[in-house]
């Protein structure tokens, strides 16, 4: 291309600034898979912490159409991207697919916060309970989450001693912050609690803030009954409030709440 012709621009005679905007608007996973080891210049943009401290591996055409990942745009990532950037990411934004080698891979020492989308109950419960690499980096490094559960409600498991999503959350991560657990109801009728209300969850001392989907309004005297002694903002979408038996603990303080029926 004739970079001299004023109707002929080369997408490299952009500025930077200007090439940051619009690598911002494609998908990262796109980025790193076309653009990675293409020319210097390229390298340099895409591999700068201002771009990949939010390592962010949601595919956009995935999460609305179920389109797969190719495996050659997983080795890329995993053989050539990773390695060179593990060290500058702070947050994470990934979906299932990537959770194979994602954490496996690499150690990213400066991670603090991540969010896990599109995910099936039943996969996420499998991470928790079995990858041990995932569940070291939630319980020593993780201050921030966000978990997106896609296909339904946070369910109470029918035998009391198993453990649900939500308890297996907070007894992993020892130093959160911030939860946030968003669920899609479907429309579903619920009668059922979503925590087993007769077990003992796990007590956090450090999470300040909570956003999440219950079933009842139950459930949500059951958060405010003293298991959070840090929390002061908490919103809650329930999905049926009717009456309760269930008492509120007087000693809790929550600067900000707020409620939501669904």
């Amino acid at each position: 291309m004739n970079t001299s012709n004023n109707n002929d621009i080369n997408i490299l005679d952009l500025p930077d600034e200007m090439l940051l905007i619009i690598l911002s608007k494609l998908d990262m996973v796109d980025v790193f898979y076309s653009l990675v080891d293409l020319n210097k210049r390229f390298n340099q943009l895409v591999l700068d912490p201002l771009y990949i401290h939010h390592l962010d591996l949601t595919v956009k055409k995935s999460l609305d159409h179920n389109f797969p990942v190719d495996n050659q745009v997983f080795d890329q990532i995993r053989t050539k991207v990773l390695p060179r950037i593990h060290h500058k990411v702070n947050k994470i934004t990934v979906t299932s697919p990537f959770m194979e080698f994602i954490f496996n891979t690499v150690d990213y020492p400066q991670l603090h916060s991540l969010s896990l989308v599109s995910f099936q109950q039943e996969t996420l419960l499998q991470y928790l309970t079995s990858d041990v690499i995932f569940c070291r980096v939630l319980s020593d490094q993780i201050t921030h989450l966000k978990v997106e559960i896609k296909g339904g409600i946070i369910v109470k498991l029918s035998n009391g001693n198993e453990p649900n999503l939500f308890t297996l959350i907070l007894f992993l991560c020892k130093h959160l912050k911030d939860l946030t657990i968003d669920q899609l109801f479907g429309g579903r009728s619920v009668t059922d609690s979503t925590f087993n209300l007769t077990s003992m969850c796990p007590v956090s001392l450090t999470l300040t803030k909570m956003k999440i989907n219950v079933n009842t309004f139950d459930d949500c005297l059951y958060i405010l009954n003293g298991h959070f002694e840090c929390l002061s903002t908490l919103i809650i979408d329930i999905y049926k409030i009717s009456d309760s038996s269930s008492n509120i603990d007087s000693t809790v303080s929550i600067e900000y709440y707020f409620i939501l029926d669904s």
